[in-house]
């Protein structure tokens, strides 16, 4: 089972967060390897309160979850 990770992206300007997936069973690294720091999470507003940047989601990790779940489907 997977989980996602939300982290500020350093990498870009403007600030954004970057979703990563992570094993629940194994959350110190992403499905593309980075390794996680838990001091570096963003846990998301729901209320829709906060001024939020943009979202973006790690392509590795998806094309890593894509090829598992075509490998399950067969």
């Amino acid at each position: 089972m997977y989980e996602m990770w939300a982290e500020h992206d350093p990498a870009v300007s403007p600030p954004a967060v970057v979703w990563h997936v992570v094993a629940k069973d194994d959350a110190s690294s992403s499905l593309c390897g980075r390794f996680l720091e838990p001091s570096q999470r963003v846990v998301p507003v729901g209320d829709g309160a906060g001024a939020a940047g943009p979202d973006r989601y790690c392509d590795p990790c998806l094309v890593t979850v894509r090829e598992a779940l075509a490998a399950s489907a067969r």
